[in-house]
């Protein structure tokens, strides 16, 4: 035991002590030359004098076991093309007054995150990230974008904004089980269609799983999120009352099978509801570009006219095959196809009055194609998506802010995307994306269509 310690210590640099040790010591094992209750014990007296090594060096108390420093740099080059005879300037006051002009972005991300794994199953972390200021909210007060941090580079070389990205504390009494508190990625499998990628939200979550034999793994995911907090608010909800707090409760059950080395799927049924929503903040409409209760009409206090109720229902599922090899790609070659359907059971039934057609127009669907990885050097993938979004299919104020036009995402939109992207080094990724979508309910005569791409850099650390 005494050789064996003294072979792993020799070997291991302290910042891979307890892996490369581990793995001494269970080849020490297979050789017969230690039994697994001697092995047991050497890991422990050597996983104990580690911890105080780095507790002593790192100056962080004997409770911290990893403290981690991550994050990530993007350049990208934005331009949007709106179709000549896309519809001008509505007369609401949320309205986009440059629906015909054309648009080009030099934009760049930053976000830096440091992770603390603690004693006892705990992890506490937060993430900064650049962005533009969004909007002042009234009571609520003035943020950075709610949908991504991209900044966009101009204003003579002023200085540019740094905002808490995520924050949060996170519980793993095992690897069934985890609960998260504070401002944290989203943990639910919904695709962009139906939640943004980069939407942050804030409050609770949960999720349990459990492996079903060899196969499969089940899981629930729960969340509770904060919308608005509204003390001392100056408008009123439909309901008419004042102070309201308006929250979201989201649900998903999903279902993983390896069913063999080459084939895999996964299927997921959720649900959000909300809990308050006509007391969000009319402000908040003004930052995400339109009514977030209702399209066409702006939801007005005191009424429902105009307005829908946003309690969908999402099914997703992929499924998943690995070739053997693909021309230039190292490894195997995964090609996955995808399907994710919603529909909106509280849409109201008012007609939407001058558009192409009645009804409640509360579906949506995203069907896509995933071919190849870029998760590793000199690798790339492509994948197709197409989108149908009606208007009341979702609440606009999580769907894809990207996926829109006249320069706008939210709801009330079909179209193509196409995505693709290289990894020219282990740190180095260039990608591209292709958006051609539209309105889908247009005032009598008129259209808005729009060209959208993104050309990226992306440096990881």
């Amino acid at each position: 035991m005494a050789l064996a310690l003294a072979v792993a210590a020799a070997v291991s640099p302290a910042a891979v002590h307890a892996q490369s040790a581990d793995a001494i010591v269970d080849k020490l094992v297979q050789k017969g030359i230690l039994t697994v209750d001697e092995a047991q014990e050497l890991k422990a007296e050597a996983d104990k004098d580690f911890k105080s090594a780095y507790s002593l060096k790192s100056g962080m108390p004997d409770w911290v076991s990893s403290f981690k420093i991550n994050g990530d740099f993007r350049g990208r080059y934005d331009a949007m093309f709106q179709n000549g005879n896309n519809y001008g300037p509505k007369a609401a006051p949320d309205a986009n007054t440059f629906a015909n002009a054309d648009r080009n972005q030099i934009r760049y991300r930053l976000r830096l995150g440091v992770t603390a794994t603690l004693a006892d199953h705990f992890e506490v972390g937060f993430r900064l990230g650049s962005g533009q200021v969004g909007s002042t909210l009234g009571p609520l007060g003035t943020g950075g974008g709610i949908y991504s941090q991209n900044q966009t580079l101009g204003n003579d070389g002023t200085a540019k904004y740094i905002f808490i990205d995520a924050a949060y504390a996170k519980w793993t009494p095992n690897e069934h089980v985890m609960l998260q508190f504070g401002k944290f990625d989203n943990l639910l499998w919904f695709t962009d269609a139906v939640i943004d990628p980069d939407y942050q939200p804030e409050g609770g979550q949960e999720r349990v799983s459990y492996r079903i034999g060899e196969k499969h793994e089940i899981g629930a995911t729960a969340a509770q999120w904060v919308i608005g907090e509204n003390f001392a608010s100056n408008h009123t909800s439909a309901s008419g009352s004042v102070n309201n707090d308006v929250y979201v409760f989201l649900n998903q059950i999903d279902l993983k099978s390896q069913w063999s080395k080459k084939i895999s799927t996964r299927v997921a049924l959720g649900n959000y509801a909300f809990k308050n929503q006509y007391a969000i903040n009319p402000d908040l409409e003004k930052v995400i570009g339109k009514s977030v209760n209702g399209t066409p009409a702006v939801n007005v206090p005191g009424s429902l006219i105009g307005a829908q109720h946003f309690n969908p229902i999402i099914g997703r599922g992929e499924f998943t095959y690995l070739l053997d090899s693909f021309p230039l790609f190292e490894g195997e070659f995964p090609v996955t196809l995808g399907a994710e359907y919603f529909v909106n059971p509280g849409a109201n039934d008012i007609a939407f009055t001058g558009k192409n057609y009645g009804g409640r127009g509360n579906e949506g669907y995203n069907l896509g194609l995933v071919i190849g990885s870029s998760k590793k050097k000199h690798n790339w993938q492509l994948s197709y998506n197409y989108k149908t979004i009606e208007t009341a299919a979702g609440w606009r104020g999580f769907v894809d802010d990207d996926f829109g036009f006249n320069g706008l995402g939210g709801t009330d939109v079909r179209g193509h995307l196409v995505r693709g992207s290289y990894r020219i080094v282990e740190s180095m990724t260039v990608g591209f994306a292709f958006f051609h979508t539209e309105q889908i309910s247009n005032p009598v005569g008129t259209q808005a269509k729009q060209d959208r791409i993104f050309v990226d850099l992306l440096w990881s650390f």
